[in-house]
Order: C-alpha cells, then sequence, then structure tokens
C-alpha cells in the first residue's frame, strides 16, 4: 500500500508540476539559481569521472583486443561505448547520488522548519517554487554536463591511446570513430538519456524532500531513499531506452 500510495502522490506532484509550467517567467529567477547551483557543484565531479572513464577505457581495449584485431575497430568500439552508454550511465548514477540526495535533504529541511509552510501563507506554491525550477534545471543542465564530460572522455581516451602507450595513430583513432558513424547516437548518449535521467533524479529527490517527517531523522531517511529510487530508475530508463531506441 504504502508503494501504491507513493506513486500516486508522485503522479499528482508530476502533473502539478507540469501546470507550473506556465509560471516558468515569474520562477525565472529561481531557475538561473538552480541552473548556476546544478554546474558549478557537477563539473568538477564530472571532469573527474570523465577523464577516467577514457583512461580505463583505453586501457582495458589495450588489455583485450588481440593482435588480429584492427585497432581502429577498438577505437570505435571505445568511442561508442563511452557516448553510448558508460559515460551517460556513470554520470547519472553519479548524479543521482550528488544532486538527488542534497535536493532531498534541502527541501526536507524545508519541509520539517515549517519553511515551505510559511511559503503557502505567503500564497506562493511550493512546488512553482520549489519542484518546478530544480525539475527544469536537470532536464537542461544534465544532457550539457554530459556533453561536456564525453568531450572529456573521449580527449583523455584519445591522449592515452596516441602518445601515452602510443598503441595506435592518431590517424587509426580518427578513422574508428568515423566508422560505422550515427548521427543519431550522438543525440541519444548526449541529450535524450541525460535528459530523461535529470529530469527523473531532480524529480524524485524533489518528491521525497516533499515527503519527510520526523525531524532530523526524517531528512536523512528522505535523502537515503532519493539516492537510492533515483539509482535504480536510471539503470531501469538505461536498459528501455536502449531497447526502444536503438
Amino acid at each position: 500500500m504504502d508503494f501504491f500510495t507513493a506513486v500516486y502522490e508522485a503522479s499528482v506532484l508530476f502533473v502539478e508540476t507540469l501546470s507550473q509550467l506556465r509560471r516558468i517567467y515569474f520562477y525565472r529567477r529561481q531557475i538561473v539559481e538552480q541552473f548556476y547551483s546544478l554546474a558549478v557543484t557537477t563539473l568538477p565531479i564530472a571532469s573527474i569521472i570523465a577523464v577516467f572513464l577514457g583512461l580505463g577505457s583505453t586501457v582495458q581495449a589495450t588489455y583485450q583486443t588481440s593482435s588480429l584485431t584492427p585497432r581502429y575497430f577498438a577505437a570505435n568500439v571505445i568511442f561508442k561505448t563511452l557516448i553510448i552508454e558508460g559515460t551517460p550511465i556513470v554520470l547519472g548514477l553519479v548524479l543521482a547520488g550528488k544532486i538527488g540526495g542534497s535536493l532531498a535533504a534541502e527541501i526536507g529541511s524545508m519541509k520539517i522548519s515549517e519553511q515551505i509552510d510559511a511559503l503557502q501563507s505567503l500564497s506562493i506554491d511550493p512546488v512553482g517554487f520549489l519542484v518546478m525550477p530544480r525539475v527544469i534545471a536537470g532536464l537542461i543542465m544534465v544532457p550539457i554536463i554530459t556533453i561536456y564530460a564525453n568531450l572529456v572522455a573521449m580527449f583523455s581516451s584519445f591522449f592515452m591511446s596516441t602518445v601515452i602507450l602510443n598503441w595506435i595513430t592518431p590517424d587509426e583513432y580518427i578513422s574508428g570513430m568515423r566508422m560505422n558513424f550515427k548521427v543519431f547516437e550522438m543525440y541519444f548518449g548526449n541529450i535524450i538519456k541525460p535528459s530523461l535521467c535529470g529530469l527523473i533524479i531532480a524529480f524524485i529527490g524533489s518528491f521525497f524532500g516533499l515527503r519527510a517527517k520526523g525531524g532530523a531523522k526524517g531528512v536523512g531517511i528522505a535523502s537515503t531513499t532519493a539516492v537510492v529510487v533515483s539509482a535504480v530508475i536510471v539503470v531501469i530508463l538505461d536498459y528501455f531506452t536502449g531497447e526502444l531506441l536503438l
């Protein structure tokens, strides 16, 4: 019963969030603040993850390929794996912990300290003031961060392959990236999947924050639950988007 109740409440909150989009100009300041907050706190983490994803995938490719495997083919596998799967899903799981947990804790603390009740007493809709700006920020900024992370990952992989390991020439690596290139894969790995992940992470974090109760312990429970649920949904979403769109 708790599960179905939570699904119903989440559905109602999502509809209310969509209804608040008509007031997007009114809440423009909150939206810009969330853009800035999400980008500034996430870019350093995304940079570290992207660099070592590129390095790790290159090391694994050089280890698992044999002398009979064309090296440009291995470069193609690295490129497609990072763009379509590696960077978006790893970054999505990390952001589920970083963004989802922080949003749940922030809104949960406001709920426990009755700040949300104060907003309602001032005739300010908490959904439009708190949830909608965070959902829009996740929907827009996570794809931008993913594009940046993919560029960093590919550069680190290229540098490791051609300079440090001297495993492949730059021309062969670029030829591998161009082999069987599909424009839709770039949209899928850089925009479609990250947009859905950002939407889910921001919404789930806000939802469990609004449901927090029971003092500081309740805020901790809400934050932990938001992280776990966001990570699980991101993994499930990764499968269904690949199955339906690729």
